[in-house]
């Protein structure tokens, strides 16, 4: 499957709409004419939905709150464990743990094709999710993730990417930190195709390395004084909503 600009901005809307409590969720996806919708509230923080359309399922993971300690915690607990396709990161396994067999219950023995998606710690739990399915023979037709962090190590990446590298697109804000954790001397790795927003907004599918240390370089320079020069505000939800959207 190619890289959708449409579905794109359809899926970050959905990562959005996966902050939103049950009822205001469910409002905004009825909005884009879903329906059959299903909200998932884990024990401790894991939160997600389902929703429909007559043609595909959607699958919505919530990412990471600021001012939710609990997702702190998720997001720390970084040593990798035994998972589908490979050692992961033992938080986002066990957040996904949660909500998983209520998830599959709900997917059920629906044939439409369904598309994944998250932001921060919600593209991390999509990605696994996305693995968890393939693991099973039922892999998504496609995964869309903004911001997302590395999720497991390199023998991970190479089992997801033997089956799922062409479906999944993995968004990147120009120089967003949560995209670089854990670090690559841990052993992480990112599975699928990099897409890449660079310092103005310009488009770059499957960016190589070279390309954005390049214009990582470049925009550290300009703003080595400023606090834009952290990449945090490139990480917000609000950020990849605009950036996606002038596609």
């Amino acid at each position: 499957m190619a890289f959708d600009p449409d579905l794109a901005k359809l899926t970050v809307d959905l990562a959005k709409l996966a902050y939103r409590d049950a009822d205001s969720a469910r409002s905004g996806a009825a909005s884009h004419g879903l329906d059959q919708f299903r909200f998932f509230d884990g024990e401790t923080s894991t939160q997600a939905f389902t929703a429909t359309d007559a043609n595909r399922r959607f699958l919505s993971f919530r990412g990471t709150e600021s001012n939710n300690p609990r997702d702190w915690v998720v997001d720390s607990r970084f040593k990798p464990r035994p998972a589908a396709l490979g050692s992961v990161h033992s938080g986002f396994d066990g957040a996904l743990d949660e909500v998983w067999e209520e998830v599959l219950e709900e997917i059920g023995e629906d044939v439409r094709p369904l598309v994944i998606t998250g932001h921060s710690l919600g593209g991390g739990l999509a990605t696994l999710a996305a693995a968890r399915l393939a693991d099973t023979g039922s892999p998504p037709a496609a995964v869309y993730v903004y911001g997302c962090p590395r999720t497991g190590l390199a023998g991970f990446r190479d089992g997801y990417d033997a089956t799922l590298r062409d479906v999944t697109f993995r968004i990147i804000n120009h120089i967003d930190i949560v995209t670089r954790v854990p670090l690559l001397i841990q052993g992480y790795r990112a599975p699928g195709q990099r897409m890449y927003f660079d310092r103005n907004g310009g488009f770059h599918p499957d960016a190589g390395a070279w390309q954005i240390a390049k214009d990582d370089l470049v925009y550290r320079l300009t703003n080595f004084k400023s606090i834009k020069a952290l990449g945090l505000g490139t990480h917000e939800m609000g950020a990849y909503v605009d950036r996606v959207a002038a596609l």
